[in-house]
Formats: structure tokens, sequence, C-alpha cells
């Protein structure tokens, strides 16, 4: 095996250290709305809307964090934009990574 650097040392730090904590605040901004996480609330998914409580309409909640395609398909469901899809095989997964590709 050869030098392996400080990139390796500096990974297995974060696997052995980092990876075993709970994020406690998880917030990311959207164009429009919010990805939010107070534990040990579930995840949420807000929307903009001026005509809401303080400015946002709770669009989803979840155990888990969703990906950044899940979190766009989410939005676009809320606001009629794609039908929800009642299975998630593999081959539609590959589908909508193909045409993420071709966007591109």
């Amino acid at each position: 095996m050869g030098v392996t650097g400080f990139g390796m040392a500096g990974r297995m730090l974060r696997e052995r250290l980092l990876d075993g904590l709970t994020n406690v605040y998880y917030l990311r901004t959207l164009q429009w709305g919010a990805l939010t996480r107070v534990w040990p609330r579930s995840f949420s998914v807000w929307q903009e809307d001026a005509d809401a409580d303080g400015g946002y309409k709770l669009i989803w909640t979840g155990a888990r964090l969703p990906s950044n395609p899940e979190v766009e398909d989410i939005y676009d469901i809320t606001n009629g934009d794609k039908k929800e899809r009642k299975s998630g095989g593999m081959l539609d997964q590959f589908g909508d990574f193909v045409q993420g590709m071709m966007r591109l």
C-alpha cells in the first residue's frame, strides 16, 4: 500500500467520531421554502405562503432526511406539478436518474 495522506485519516476520524452523533438541528433553505428538523421530532418540509401563520405552511413530515430529488418531488406533488407514484421500484428510480441526467 502507499501513503494515504491526511484525507484518509480525516475520513476515518469522521467515521469514528461524528457519524455516530445525531444532528439535533437541521435547516436547509430552498428557493420556495425550507427543510428542517429539531430533534427528536421528524424532518419537515415547509413552503413559503404569505397567507399562512408565520409565512410558511407544512407540506411534509418524515422520519428520515429526504434526498434532493425527493424534496423536489414533495414540492411538485403538493403543487400539482407531478402525480404521486404508487410504486418506487428500482426501474422507476433508474428512470428518474436518467431524466435528471438528460436535464443537465
